[in-house]
């Protein structure tokens, strides 16, 4: 070290203390003598500075940062030499934290965070690789945090002392940080460009991500870059990814084959830009909101109130009642009783004589309720899951690029450059505009219907299944409309159809582009008459349906059943009548032989 706290360098800069130090030298914070602006000075290592071509990588970053004037690059406002000849920069002093200390500090950051810091990080890789320069030696180390004017993690992208030129001497040298080499650096660095900075971003947002990089930390750099070179990056594992974006990071960032990354910076940009208006702010609710249904639809209004609840009641004792004769009411309500029984037999027969069908009870009405709320909550999830797959394909740049050109370029480029992966019952469609008419360019699988183009998603029955179709407008570079993606998607019921099967045996939708009908099993079976109920299905204003119509067939209760079998098929309610009169007719009895014993 040549300076030490209180030294003044070149009469200018005051040495106040020591900031860090590192294997090419030590940084300072100094302040202007004049001006008394705090700034960072950086100071070569002495012994460094007799080695060319480590004084050349340090000046070269003087040169850089303080030619590209971007925001989110750090700004050299000076370069000197010490008194004992050891080269100095001079840069705006930033607080703040190195992007990998938070990234480990916080276990990883959630997507729209991460995405936010890789966008600016490609803004100024753009900025740079338009004069000419790459940096060679993109990493989180590489990559300062701190608060601009409120604005958190505005970034600061450091040290292009490595930089290369574009179109200069290519050196066939490995320069770099091993793990976030693309594998063209490792095996011919001559024929570096700018997508061997784009594999670096790649790492960078996977790290930010999963708080772990894509290939294993190894003491020994030959260990990595063999796995570099020869194994597949492992899964990022990381939940509520938006769709897609792990496939874009896999097959476009950190592909090994420089030709299939994204091709500028700007492409890059654009890509980050399309997945970050597609993720959910931080604390926004991700669960699926529960719908209230309106009291036009017949159904009584829902508060979140709590019931108020009664008064506790006093216990008192009161004096004992003089002896009374037997009331001859108890013989009345006996026979009462007895009638309606009787009754209860004679409209039981005639109703299932009519219809074979029980009559909906409250209790019936209020669980189809129930089932037509947990499937509009279930559609409209897949709606929005399908609607957030298909943005992020509409705004992806290949695709709307390829837009524009005809059918066989696209498929093409689905065949050889972006692999589409679908699940089963998907359907992936896209159409141009040409001459105000929409032209399918291309559908995945080819045997598949054509899929309409709507405003809304809209809900589609086919083969007794539910499906719901989401359209995405795809834009030009000019921002005009150019097509759209279409994409079919099958509305996931499978724990809600356990659930509703448990007590109905049948059920079927209304009021869509077709009937829908499904067979539950047999819930029913063996339990007598079962009840048919009806209930609205209220959907958000998203979908292009506002409403339907749910039906089920419901199963009378085990209990009710098993009692009406039993006694032949008699009605339970007649049996409670008989033996209510039965019990009433006891008490008259037994009051009148107690009274016979006072007497």
């Amino acid at each position: 070290m040549t300076l030490k706290i209180g030294d003044t360098v070149e009469g200018r800069y005051k040495v106040l203390s020591e900031i860090d130090s590192g294997g090419m030298g030590t940084v300072f914070l100094a302040e202007h003598h004049l001006i008394k602006r705090r700034v960072a000075l950086k100071l070569l290592r002495p012994d460094l500075a007799e080695d060319v071509d480590t004084l050349e990588r340090f000046m070269n970053e003087a040169r850089i940062a303080g030619t590209l004037g971007h925001p989110n690059i750090v700004e050299s406002t000076d370069m000197g030499f010490t008194r004992d000849g050891v080269p100095y920069i001079v840069f705006e002093l930033l607080e703040g934290s190195l992007l990998t200390d938070e990234i480990y500090r916080t276990r990883g950051f959630p997507v729209r965070r991460a995405l936010r810091i890789a966008r600016q990080i490609a803004s100024a890789l753009a900025a740079s690789h338009a004069a000419g320069i790459i940096h060679r030696d993109l990493k989180s180390d590489n990559v300062f945090l701190t608060d601009r004017e409120d604005a958190m993690d505005h970034v600061k992208v450091l040290d292009f002392g490595v930089s290369q030129f574009i179109g200069g001497e290519a050196r066939n040298v490995v320069v770099g940080t091993p793990q976030f080499m693309a594998p063209e650096q490792i095996t011919s660095p001559g024929s570096v460009d700018g997508r061997a900075d784009v594999y670096a971003l790649g790492v960078i947002l996977y790290e930010m991500l999963a708080a772990r990089r894509p290939f294993a930390d190894h003491d020994d750099p030959n260990v990595v870059f063999q796995r570099i070179l020869n194994e597949e990056p492992a899964p990022l594992e990381v939940s509520n990814l938006p769709p897609g974006l792990e496939v874009l990071l896999f097959e476009r960032f950190i592909t090994k084959r420089a030709d299939e990354r994204f091709a500028t910076m700007r492409d890059v940009e654009g890509a980050l830009a399309a997945f970050a208006g597609i993720v959910r702010p931080e604390g926004s609710r991700d669960s699926v909101p529960i719908l209230a249904l309106s009291a036009a639809a017949g159904l009584p209004a829902t508060t979140e109130s709590s019931p108020s609840l009664p008064a506790p009641v006093q216990a008192i004792t009161l004096p004992r009642a003089p002896a009374q004769r037997p009331s001859v009411a108890w013989i009345i309500a006996a026979v009462v009783a007895a009638a309606g029984g009787v009754g209860l037999v004679a409209t039981s027969k005639s109703g299932s004589q009519a219809s074979g069908v029980a009559q909906a009870t409250a209790a019936d009405a209020s669980v189809a309720r129930d089932d037509a709320s947990k499937l509009a909550s279930a559609i409209e999830a897949s709606t929005r899951g399908a609607q957030l797959r298909a943005d992020g394909l509409a705004q992806t740049p290949m695709f709307r690029a390829a837009i524009e050109t005809d059918a066989k370029t696209v498929a093409d480029m689905l065949r050889s450059e972006y692999k589409l992966k679908l699940e089963s019952g998907e359907v992936f469609q896209m159409s141009q505009l040409r001459d105000g008419k929409r032209v399918v360019l291309t559908r995945l699988p080819p045997t598949a219907g054509t899929l309409p183009t709507t405003d809304k998603p809209a809900l589609h029955v086919a083969d007794g299944a539910l499906s719901v179709v989401v359209t995405s407008p795809v834009l030009n570079p000019d921002g005009k409309l150019a097509g759209a993606v279409e994409l079919l998607v099958p509305v996931e019921l499978g724990s809600l159809r356990d659930q509703i099967a448990a007590h109905a045996s049948e059920l079927s939708l209304t009021g869509l582009d077709a009937p829908l009908a499904i067979h539950l099993g047999s819930a029913s079976e063996g339990a007598g008459s079962a009840a048919h109920v009806e209930a609205p299905i209220a959907f958000e204003k998203t979908l292009a349906v506002g409403s339907a119509t749910l039906s089920e067939t419901i199963a009378p209760p085990a209990a009710a059943a098993s009692a009406s079998d039993a006694a032949g098929g008699m009605p339970v309610g007649a049996l409670a009548a008989w033996g209510g009169a039965g019990f009433l007719a006891l008490i008259y009895v037994g009051s009148l032989l107690r009274a016979r014993r006072r007497d």
